[in-house]
C-alpha cells in the first residue's frame, strides 16, 4: 500500500478511535497544518498529523499475518532450517510465488509423498535423510531457472 494512503487510513482510525466529531477533527488538521483535509495535505503534513494524534491517546495496531511464520531456529542449524532459508530465498528472487511456511510445508508434503507414498505433513517432521532430499531438490530447482533466465 502507498504510504499516503496508509497515513491517511491511520489518521481516519484515530479520528474514530479518539471519538473526534468532524468539527472537531477540522480543527485539528487546520491548526496543525493549515489544511482542513487529508487529501490536500503532504505526506509529511500527513505524517504530523498522525503524530499528534498519537500524542492525544491513539495507538497504532499491528495486524497479523494469518501465515504461519516459519519459527525460529534453537542452536545449531540443521538441515531444515537450511531448507527454510533456502525457500525464503527462492521467494525473494521471485522463483516461488508464496514464501510462507505453509507453502513450504505443501511442498514438503508433496515431495515426501513421492518418496515414501504417506507425505510428511511440515518441514519439521522431516526426518535428516527427507529434509537433505528436499534441500538438493530446491538446489536443483533454483540452478534449473537461473540457467534458463540467462
Amino acid at each position: 500500500m502507498e504510504q499516503r494512503t496508509r497515513l491517511i487510513k491511520l489518521i481516519h482510525i484515530g479520528k474514530r478511535e479518539l471519538g473526534l466529531d468532524d468539527e472537531t477533527y477540522r480543527a485539528l488538521l487546520q491548526r496543525e497544518t493549515g489544511k482542513d483535509s487529508c487529501k490536500s495535505m503532504l505526506n509529511n503534513e500527513l505524517d504530523t498529523v498522525l503524530r499528534v494524534m498519537e500524542r492525544k491517546g491513539f495507538k497504532r495496531k499491528v495486524t497479523q499475518s494469518k501465515k504461519r511464520l516459519s519459527p525460529k531456529t534453537q542452536g545449531k542449524p540443521d538441515v531444515t532450517s537450511k531448507v527454510r532459508a533456502l525457500w525464503i530465498t527462492m521467494a525473494k528472487e521471485g522463483i516461488i510465488r508464496d514464501g510462507s511456511e505453509a507453502s513450504l510445508d505443501a511442498y514438503v508434503r508433496r515431495m515426501t509423498k513421492q518418496q515414501n507414498g504417506s507425505g510428511v505433513d511440515y518441514v519439521a517432521w522431516c526426518t535428516t535423510e527427507q529434509a537433505h532430499h528436499i534441500l538438493e531438490s530446491l538446489k536443483k530447482w533454483r540452478i534449473r531457472l537461473a540457467k534458463t533466465r540467462q
